[in-house]
């Protein structure tokens, strides 16, 4: 119930129906991602009247209106077959929607008791009936109703109807399979078959001639309609109860998008059709349009499909020559780009392009793609073709080393000195660009009180633009009578004379002094100059905002908003926020000019310096790690809000670098504005090459006016060109890319325009820029023609010859390492820190030395061929006993076993170079002419690609560091839980890196003087043909000692792990405490050095649903209110895969070996660029590396830290509990256990609260199978974890009587070995399991054929292969067992010692609590669930989210536990504990107190340490506690045996 409660909390229904729903819960939702299709599935007593059933249903439909598909389904303890007749209309409906059949028949139902019939009239009624009568049933089902409806015939009825019906099958059609014409007969269900078209084009139906029209003209209901489309997407959605299917295509012709169904019934024919109409293909579809119900839109419905070879509209490279593109932006640039990296790559490549540049912005995140991309195509390429090339860069923040809050510093004091404050009004922003001034003020002042002032206007000799009219106040009418500049500036200069000048921004306003000055040859400016900006940003550094307005709100300076802008008055008010400026720094005892210089420390210089865009890129493979050096410190040394790096370490780090000069936001396209041709020239010497982009991609300035026209953005590109002529560095023409192709620009507008997360708003999302630039990846003929107001030689020079010659510079690079799939393994360091192990011999003898101590020395035949096996392959015993029988062939074969299994032992504990010299004899001796000469290479190649296994793989460092992990978390008194399918290897367990024991079922004699093992019964059968698990195993006594056997082994192939030839790489993950999972991280750090360790990162992208909702919101913001859902969908596709933000995987942690650079691999940074983070990530999605470098996965889990509580409190090492508990299985099936009834715990089992066995599904799965064994469990924990494993699958086959549940798919184990026993091939078993495991046996229909041909040779039956179908993900049968030894060791506790299992559980696994109402006992707990229960929907998310944590307080209350109030003096910060007067009694932390936070329970513990509360004033004052905390204890009776204040505390 409380399940439903939250999910009726989400949704809108009305409140009148909660009655109805009193005693209905949700027993699951079922997702189909491939489908997009969710089904609710609830439980009710009876049917749900059809009133509640379809305004549920409508009310799901609408809150999960991103899902295609809701269905609801109502599953009913008894049916009301009186309800029947109230659904038949609506059904009516649906079957109508889906099939487009008539509803002639809404009054046709017919009742003879409790039996309903459609009654028909003829034939052809009987047949459309009969078409539709299994879906209307199929729905009936999802009522709840099992009554099937059937149909009864009635010869009298009219013939009028019979025409009516004529007419509806005339225009009802569904798909029917495609057959020869010829042969071809009319279908008896009254439907038109589909005949095959002479037309080779047809898909589906009949050749099309009509002309299609623009899908945006489509606006109602038509019969008839042809469209002419890309398919830009395909849904597919399979009945789950019938053969009826739908191919939903996405298809657009670009006015406009619109979904487009496709009804199937044959499998066939709906496997062909899947094949045909794939996304990227156009065709030509007629079909009728009609109001779907489920997409609640027009939707069409197609009757035919052609292929349609649409003409190549795509732009086309079509000049002799190619341009190269240096400078584009992938979906990795941080919510800017939108342009998918292969898309461009493969565009720059389709155009004849002979290499491409990436270069996004501080991140390096695209080259991966970009490589794998090239080095494929390269790949294929036929003899004498040139190669491809990717240019690896970025586009980084650089930032000045330098302050400049003072220029020319001096000795005089900063009190007593005369300071010019200045404040310029000017024609626009371009010093050296046309722009002059209109208006110069000024003051002098002195200790903070103004001596003078200057205020002159100035004729600017031209009109001024309407905009600084706006923000100037300043009027041509008020200039038209002014001096003009020259004179204006002499008479300003003079009046300053030599004293300090001081200005807001003085960056600006001096610029066009000098400007003005070299203008008109006054001389130079050699005056102070201070910069209040710059002083605040570095004085003032924990505010974000330094404007002027904010500045005199700052420091209290009376400013009047509306006089803003004019000269006079800014520079009056910053010279009042100057002067307390000064006192401040005088207070802090800076007392000269010069003194500016110390406010900002060496390493924060980069925090406050100018910052210009730069662009790097990797000419060869020493650049590409310097790149990635450069990236790393910009993300992690120099992050400051965001990712800079200073010039220094740019200048540092240059070598095998090309320097460029990147965006508008570059350090010269900023300084052609405002220097001079010299020092623009002085500038531009620091960078390699120079560029300039077209004119269109600086419109965006000329709306913030910026520029004043485009000719000033013209003219302002021509002075870079000459200056970087001048200066003799190469001039590039470059696209700034940040899209594909010119429509794609909405995807960027539409991103821009959100909130970049930790960064504000996009610079291009100002209210002011009509329409952000179209920064798409052009032709060169398009480059050329940007650029018409250069010469052509000029143009030729820019966009093709010099970017050519930028690519020649640039070799192919290696980015991603192909290492074949095997991680470069690290050194693992012994114990002390100073040498490293040798991985082969400490794996060899921790296995031995284990294996001698359960089994014996020397080990069973079984044991040992395991082993050995299992590091090696089965090569090393064949040669073995191949040499015993060369060197004495009269053994017998029982002596010729001994000396093989005696040689082999001997072989493998003389170590790993032992090994090889076997093998390498053997490979030696069977040399062929084939294998060319002997040279050492080609023999350890050789030797090497026969040896297999853990150490033959060169898997053994990994083993190794997970058994040092588990030892390390073992010291610290934690157990580890093993997760996959490291369980699987036999090694792993003697290695102790996981408990469960891959081996046969088998009894071990525990005893160390015995050590007696028995795998065959005394009737010469194997145990694990009976039992799958040893645990399962009856008790029995050792035959050689007379003690009680153990029971072991889980029975599972090490194949499942590590293949058949080591051809996986095995991925040991483990489950530590959460308590411990931090000190685990930490021990990599012994194990292999800080600077070897990083966290795996992660790239968070704009996925589907938020790109749809981003589309939404845009057209809510342009007024758009018809967008079609197919069109928001188009453009959301546009938009999904952009960069939003990085992390880091929950437990992964990436190992950089000892030998390598982290720079071979990958940059660094912080996660989420959080510079207070603890652990630094891989730059790189760690994905992009797995086959390069290991990865750990070290998670952290409850079931630990649960069971380190339980042995803590109990004394008892819970390693040693027992597996075979009768009690504790009794828990699966009834609470009877634990002394408590079903009706008492309102539970039908005793596994609440019990990890895998306590969720609501898993419950029902329990009711349904009644397990009592081990294995049962595990195939439980297997089906709860798939994904179409058991609804719709193993519980139909179960339900339905075609198998028992012992033998239904559980694990993906499983299949492997059911496949085996059925005769199959193990290696043809292992790739069908990996292939199923996976969900691959539907997504890849055609590879699934095959296999499936090959299990039907093997006479696998049927149900097997379908349950094989249907699986999208499998669970490891070992990574079960590891569960299911956890939740019985904890069921354990629960059924024996009750009162530490509730302490373990409420500490916990418990976050939400009702302290209040457990401390009140049984009746008050089961008043409040019922409570919460009746509210239904108006219930609170606090109050669903505490159901769970009540329902075990229920239990735990009927078993006689009591919670007590939470003390002041005895209770803990965190963890409940036992009242030591009376065991029974759990006394609740202070965390259970809501609104109590962590930090204040641990303050009240950590004072009461020190000395008891002596009254509740200073409790208060000492436990750091708020007055309304106070007020709630007191509420909760917790302080009455405390006074308010005593003697003691008021002195």
């Amino acid at each position: 119930m409380e399940e439903l409660n939250k999910l009726l909390g989400y949704i809108s229904l009305d409140a009148k129906y909660k009655q109805e729903l009193l005693y209905a819960s949700l027993k699951q939702i079922h997702v189909k991602q491939k489908n997009h299709e969710w089904t609710f599935v609830l439980q009710n007593p009876t049917n749900f009247s059809s009133e509640l059933f379809f305004a549920l249903e409508d009310a799901l439909k609408e809150a999960y209106k991103m899902v295609l598909n809701i269905r609801l389904e109502v599953e009913v303890e008894k049916e009301d077959s009186s309800k029947i007749p109230e659904y038949y209309e609506r059904t009516l409906e649906k079957v109508k929607d889906v099939q487009r059949m008539s509803m002639i028949f809404k009054d046709n139902l017919m009742s003879d008791d409790d039996t309903y019939n459609i009654e028909v009239t003829n034939v052809a009624e009987r047949h459309q009936v009969e078409e539709m009568i299994n879906k209307i049933n199929d729905f009936y089902r999802d009522y709840g109703f099992t009554s099937k409806i059937g149909i009864i015939m009635n010869e009298e009825k009219s013939a009028e109807t019979k025409q009516k019906i004529q007419e509806s099958v005339e225009s009802a059609r569904i798909v029917e399979p495609v057959k020869k014409v010829e042969t071809e007969k009319p279908k008896s269900n009254g439907f038109r078959a589909q005949k095959t078209a002479p037309d080779e084009n047809c898909v589906l139906g009949r050749t099309i001639k009509d002309t299609p029209v623009p899908i945006q003209s489509i606006v109602g209901e038509d019969n008839n309609i042809t469209v002419a489309a890309n398919v830009f997407g395909v849904d597919l959605f399979e009945s789950s109860k019938t053969d009826f299917k739908i191919i939903t295509l996405k298809i657009t012709d670009y006015t406009d998008s619109i979904y487009c169904k496709v009804f199937v019934r044959d499998d066939e024919e709906y496997a062909r059709l899947q094949k045909e109409l794939k996304a990227g293909k156009w065709f030509i579809i007629r079909g009728y349009t009609k109001n779907d119900a489920f997409a609640k839109e027009i939707v069409l419905n197609a009757r035919d499909i052609m292929k349609y070879d649409h003409p190549d509209e795509s732009r086309k490279d079509e000049n002799a020559e190619k341009r190269v593109e240096l400078h584009a932006h992938t979906k990795m640039s941080q919510m800017d780009g939108v342009m998918d990296a292969k898309a461009y790559i493969r565009q720059a490549v389709s155009w004849g392009h002979k290499a491409a540049a990436v270069t996004d912005h501080n991140a390096v995140q695209a080259f991966p793609d970009v490589f794998h991309y090239v080095t494929d195509y390269n790949k294929h390429l036929k003899e004498g073709q040139e190669p491809f090339k990717a240019i690896y860069g970025a586009e980084f923040m650089m930032v000045d080393d330098s302050v400049d809050i003072v220029i020319r510093p001096s000795t005089l004091p900063l009190l007593d000195t005369t300071y010019v404050v200045f404040d310029l009004e000017t024609t626009g922003f371009n010093a050296t660009g046309g722009d002059s001034i209109i208006e110069i003020g000024a003051v002098k002042m002195h200790q903070g009180e103004i001596v003078d002032r200057f205020d002159e206007l100035i004729n600017p000799g031209r009109k001024l633009p309407t905009k600084i009219t706006e923000i100037t106040n300043i009027t041509d009418e008020m200039l038209k009578d002014k001096d003009n500049e020259e004179n204006a500036v002499k008479r300003f200069l003079a009046w300053t004379g030599d004293a300090p000048v001081v200005a807001h921004n003085a960056k600006f306003d001096t610029s066009f002094v000098l400007a003005a000055m070299d203008k008109y040859n006054l001389g130079e400016f050699e005056n102070t100059i201070i910069d209040t900006l710059k002083l605040s940003q570095t004085l003032d550094n924990t505010y974000a905002r330094h404007s002027l307005s904010a500045l005199v709100k700052r420091y209290d300076v009376p400013w009047d908003e509306s006089a803003h802008h004019r000269g006079d008055y800014d520079a009056e008010g910053t010279a009042l926020v100057f002067y307390k400026m000064l006192k401040k720094l005088d207070a802090n005892n800076y007392k000269t000019i010069e003194d500016f210089n110390r406010l900002v420390a060496k390493d924060e210089i980069y925090k406050y310096g100018v910052t210009h865009h730069i662009n790097v890129l990797a000419k060869n493979k020493t650049g590409l790690k310097n790149l990635f050096r450069l990236i790393s410190l910009a993300n992690t040394k120099y992050l400051y809000k965001v990712p800079r790096i200073p010039r220094s370490e740019v200048e540092a780090l240059r070598e095998g670098l090309l320097i460029g000069s990147g965006c508008y936001e570059s350090e010269v396209f900023g300084a052609a504005r405002s220097k001079g041709d010299q020092e623009l020239t002085n500038i531009i010497s620091f960078y390699d090459y120079v560029e300039v982009q077209p004119p269109e991609v600086y419109q965006h300035l000329v709306d913030t006016h910026d520029f004043d026209t485009k000719q000033e953005v013209v003219e302002n590109i021509k002075k870079i060109i000459s200056a970087t002529e001048q200066a003799g560095k190469l001039i590039v023409a470059t696209g700034d890319v940040h899209q594909l192709n010119p429509e794609d620009r909405i995807y960027r507008e539409i991103i821009v325009n959100q909130k970049v997360p930790g960064g504000g708003r996009h610079p291009l999302a100002k209210s002011d820029i009509k329409e952000i630039p179209n920064q798409y990846f052009r032709t060169t003929d398009e480059m050329l023609e940007a650029f018409p107001f250069i010469s052509e030689e000029e143009r030729h020079k820019i966009v093709i010859e010099n970017p050519n010659k930028i690519a020649d510079m640039c070799e192919i690079l290696e980015v991603i390492i192909d290492t074949g799939g095997i991680p470069f393994s690290p050194k693992v360091r012994s114990d002390d820190g100073k040498s490293y192990l040798d991985c082969p011999a400490v794996v060899t003898e921790l296995v031995y030395t284990k294996a001698a101590d359960w089994y014996g020395d020397p080990l069973p035949y079984n044991i040992e061929s395991r082993i050995a096996t299992e590091l090696y392959g089965d090569i090393v015993y064949r040669l073995c006993k191949q040499k015993v029988e060369e060197e004495e062939p009269n053994l017998t074969d029982e002596e010729k076993e001994a000396k093989s299994y005696a040689k082999l032992h001997e072989t493998i504990l003389k170590g790993f170079d032992s090994v090889k010299e076997l093998v390498r004899e053997h490979v030696l001796a069977n040399w062929t002419e084939e294998d060319g000469e002997q040279t050492d290479d080609k023999i350890a190649k050789k030797v090497k690609k026969e040896l297999g296994g853990i150490i033959g793989g060169g898997f053994d460092p990994i083993y190794l560091i997970a058994q040092r992990l588990v030892r390390h978390s073992n010291e610290d008194g934690y157990i580890v839980g093993s997760r996959g399918s490291v369980g699987s290897s036999f090694v792993a367990t003697m290695m102790g890196i996981t408990e469960v024991n891959p081996l046969p079922a088998h009894y071990l004699c525990k005893n160390e003087s015995c050590k007696y093992s028995e795998f065959i019964g005394p009737d010469g059968v194997a145990y694990s043909k009976t039992f799958s698990s040893g645990y399962d195993l009856p008790d029995k006594v050792c035959p050689k000692c007379g003690e009680p056997l153990g029971k072991e082994g889980q029975d599972m192939p090490f194949a499942t792990f590590l293949g058949f030839n080591a051809d996986k790489v095995p991925d040991i993950d483990l489950n530590f405490s959460g308590d411990n999972q931090a000190s685990a991280h930490a021990y990599t750090k012994v194990l292999f050095g800080e600077e070897n360790v990083y966290r795996a990162g992660t790239i968070g992208t704009v996925a589907e649903k938020t790109a749809f909702g981003y589309v939404k919101g845009y057209c809510e913001d342009k007024g758009i209110t018809n967008m079609r859902t197919a069109e928001v969908e188009r453009i959301a596709a546009g938009c999904t895969g952009v960069k939003r933000t990085t992390g880091q995987h929950p437990g992964g942690i990436v190992v950089i070996p000892q030998y390598m650079d982290v720079y071979d691999f990958t940059p660094f940074q912080y996660p989420a660029d959080d510079p207070t983070a603890e652990w630094k990530t891989t730059h790189f999605e760690y994905h992009a590396i797995d086959q390069d470098v290991l990865k750990l996965d070290i998670l952290g889990h409850d079931d630990p830290t649960v069971l380190r509580k339980l042995q803590d409190l109990s004394g008892i090492d819970v390693k040693t509990i027992p597996f075979d508990d009768q009690e504790v299985y009794s828990l699966l099936t009834s609470p009877a256990s634990l002394g408590v009834s079903e009706e008492q715990i309102e539970c039908p089992t005793g596994t609440l609260g019990l990890p895998e066995l306590g969720t609501r599904f898993v419950i029902n799965m329990l009711v349904e199978t009644k397990p009592k064994t081990f294995s049962e469990l595990v195939k439980i924990s297997g089906l709860s974890h798939g994904t179409d494993v058991w609804a719709g699958n193993a519980s139909e086959l179960i339900k339905n009587n075609v198998v028992p549940f012992k033998d239904v798919i559980g694990c993906r184990d499983d299949i492997m070995v059911n496949l085996m026993n059925y005769g199959m091939a193990p290696k043809d078993a292992f790739k069908i399991m990996e292939f199923v495991r996976k969900g691959k046996a539907k997504k890849i229909p055609d590879e699934w054929k095959i296999w499936k041909e090959k299990m039907e040779q093997a006479n696998i039956p049927d149900w097997y292969i379908e349950s094989c179908h249907k699986i999208q993900y499998m669970f490891p049968k070992a990574h079960a067992c590891a569960y299911v030894m956890s939740a019985l060791r904890i069921a354990w506790f629960k059924v024996h010692h009750p009162n530490w299992y509730y302490v373990a559980y409420f500490s916990i696994r418990v976050d939400d609590f009702d302290i209040e109402t457990m401390i009140k006992g049984y009746d008050a707990i089961k008043a409040k669930m019922d409570m919460i229960n009746a509210k239904g929907f108006e219930a609170t998310n606090k109050e669903s989210g505490i159901l769970d944590s009540l329902h075990v307080a229920l239990e735990a209350t009927a078993r006689g536990i009591k919670f007590a109030n939470i003390s002041i003096d005895k209770s803990d910060s965190r963890y409940f504990v036992i009242d030591e007067n009376d065991p029974n009694t759990l006394i609740p932390p202070f965390k259970t107190i809501d609104g109590l936070g962590e930090n204040v329970a641990n303050q009240i513990v950590e004072e009461r340490k020190k000395k008891y509360f002596l009254s509740i004033e200073d409790l208060q004052k000492r436990g750091k506690i708020s007055s309304t905390l106070i007020d709630k204890m007191r509420l909760m009776g917790m302080l009455e045996d405390l006074p308010e204040s005593s003697q003691m505390t008021l002195f």
